[in-house]
């Protein structure tokens, strides 16, 4: 199980769903209208050897692409694709995955309540079609540096295996700690489906420095099935280098889980690709952005400079221009000019980094927004 998971989707033809999500996917990509120009997408471009459980060894390359959607309190993400497999034919995939987050007090500035779904779909030339729908509802801890989370998720499938849909209850719980650009996630899920239990932990360690995100992850999972259990371990990871702000070179392996829902089998894979897009996505760490100097002379000529490494494009929205995004453009040195023209006062603000990331600045104090994020305050002092 993942941790981003849910949905209310229903289809009775995956194959059509998933070839659907990939055109879209790439439709997206080439030509995304005004309204979401700011979509964030790649493509992946893979050769792989998987051994799967049931089957013996096979070259997979495939064709993958993905798209976003992310604001403070929003998250949507498309994925399609196909895989051709050496002498068993080919397959289709897509997912449609979607998450908002509210507050339910300015006065309880850590708690977060989220609701997410997913929908997903996928199609084998053999004529074997699986889907998975799930809805899930969280209650989230967060401070700058760490948090937790704690909720109760229901999720149905059905696969050409069976007649009938399968129905699971899935309570989960998480912490999740950040250390620079380091990020490390502990979550547990235990799911219930017809009496029988899947209990599962997993760990997630990802960090990107300089040219090189890096991505690790295990699980363990024991089946109780009446009066049996069986365990089952996993562990792989992956490494992007990258090439320029557009491409890079990717290289993952390991082994992956069995899906108990759709019953799908695990395997061991390694894989080899190249990604595409136009431009890099990273998390960006916190303690990387500079403080905001709170100067009312500054603010009226434009001095008031932010720092963020790496980024190639920094927007502001704030409550001086109905939170419309601005773009800030670089001084002499490299940092980030707030647009000039700002009298004594407070100010509330955003962030919005290579179209992607929303974050708050060091330094700068924080208060809840109006749907559940986090907003800078920006304090301009007379004189």
């Amino acid at each position: 199980m993942t941790f981003f998971d849910a949905s209310s989707w229903r289809e009775t033809e995956p194959g059509r769903t998933t070839a659907l999500l990939c055109s879209l996917a790439l439709i997206w990509m080439t030509s995304p209208p005004a309204a979401c120009a700011q979509a964030r997408w790649e493509i992946d471009v893979n050769a792989s050897r998987i051994q799967y459980d049931t089957l013996a060894s096979l070259n997979a390359p495939s064709l993958s692409s993905m798209v976003e959607w992310q604001s403070p309190s929003f998250l949507a993400r498309l994925n399609g694709g196909i895989t051709g497999f050496e002498g068993a034919g080919w397959s289709t995939q897509g997912r449609a995955d979607v998450a908002g987050w509210l507050s339910p007090s300015d006065g309880l500035g850590l708690l977060r309540l989220e609701v997410a779904g997913t929908g997903a779909a996928s199609r084998h030339s053999s004529g074997f079609d699986s889907f998975l729908t799930r809805g899930d509802a969280r209650v989230h801890l967060a401070g700058r540096r760490v948090g937790g989370w704690g909720g109760m998720g229901v999720a149905a499938a059905k696969s050409s295996f069976d007649t009938e849909s399968v129905t699971g209850i899935v309570p989960t719980a998480g912490l999740w700690a950040q250390s620079g650009p380091l990020r490390a996630t502990l979550s547990y899920a235990h799911t219930s489906v017809a009496g029988e239990r899947y209990p599962e932990t997993n760990l997630v360690l990802a960090s990107s420095r300089g040219p090189v995100d890096v991505t690790a992850y295990g699980g363990f999972r024991r089946s109780t099935l009446e009066s049996s259990t069986y365990d089952q371990e996993w562990l792989g990871g992956s490494a992007a280098v990258w090439v320029n702000s557009n491409v890079a070179l990717v290289l993952s392996g390991g082994r992956y889980a069995s899906d108990v829902l759709q019953g799908l089998p695990g395997g061991d894979f390694v894989s080899l690709g190249i990604r595409l897009t136009p431009r890099r996505s990273r998390p960006i760490s916190r303690m990387e952005v500079a403080p905001i100097v709170f100067s009312s002379e500054r603010a009226r000529s434009g001095g008031i400079s932010l720092r963020v490494p790496g980024a190639e494009r920094v927007e502001i929205a704030g409550d001086w221009n109905d939170w419309q995004l601005e773009p800030l453009v670089r001084d002499a040195s490299g940092d980030w000019l707030v647009p000039p023209g700002l009298g004594p006062g407070v100010y509330r603000f955003n962030l919005r980094v290579d179209g992607e990331r929303w974050i708050v600045p060091d330094g700068v104090p924080e208060v809840e927004g109006g749907y559940g994020d986090r907003v800078g305050l920006l304090i301009i002092s007379e004189g």
